[in-house]
């Protein structure tokens, strides 16, 4: 019965996701016919301090995601991916898309390395630095070099700079709309001042059944 139920409402999630593509289309089908004015705003959330609600996750694996879903819209969870359609350098949290693709991530416990799964021979590194507030940019694998290396705590989730177990990679606080899904900003922050929500992350490899 459990997973009928959990069959239902990933149908549901898949209707809902059609239905808002949809409504993007015929919005901007009626945009583009009307007279050229400035876009309006992306609306940004401030995330509440809600009871912590674990996300339905529908892809594909592997992949790597927070354990808290937030205030994403469809219950899809918090990925790390590449900004924009296809390959960017820039990384960003996003709504784990079920078709998977550019928000699938791996974990190499060996060379210490978060990897994407579409870009081959691309991982994430520390371009600005292993600093406070620095955002995490995606280029080609380097093993020896200490800007690409992440410690990761099974028990609180955290991944942390080999060089500063201080910091930890982070989702930022406030969302904003990505077309039908939604993202938040990725970086190093202080691990003391942030709330776990944010940085407790899930690694889930090819084998995993969950």
């Amino acid at each position: 019965m459990k997973e009928i139920i959990q069959k239902v409402k990933a149908i549901n999630i898949y209707l809902k996701i059609e239905m808002r593509l949809f409504a993007v289309i015929i919005l901007t089908f009626i945009s583009s016919c009307g007279s050229s004015q400035e876009e309006e705003p992306i609306t940004i959330m401030e995330s509440e301090d809600t009871e912590s609600v674990a996300p339905i996750i529908q892809t594909p694996t592997p992949l790597i995601h927070l354990e808290d879903n937030l205030d994403e819209q469809d219950q899809l969870g918090w990925c790390i991916d590449t900004r924009g359609n296809g390959f960017n350098e820039v990384l960003h949290t996003h709504s784990c898309k079920p078709s998977g693709g550019d928000v699938q991530f791996t974990y190499n416990e060996e060379t210490l390395q978060i990897c994407s799964v579409e870009f081959i021979g691309f991982c994430v590194e520390m371009s600005e630095g292993v600093l406070e507030g620095a955002s995490l940019s995606l280029v080609e694998s380097d093993t020896e070099s200490p800007n690409q290396k992440f410690v990761y705590n099974a028990e609180n989730g955290e991944f942390n700079p080999e060089e500063n177990a201080n910091l930890c990679l982070a989702a930022g606080s406030v969302s904003s709309a990505a077309g039908i899904y939604m993202s938040r900003s990725l970086t190093l922050e202080l691990s003391s001042e942030i709330d776990e929500s944010l940085k407790k992350w899930v690694i889930v490899s090819a084998e995993s059944t969950d």
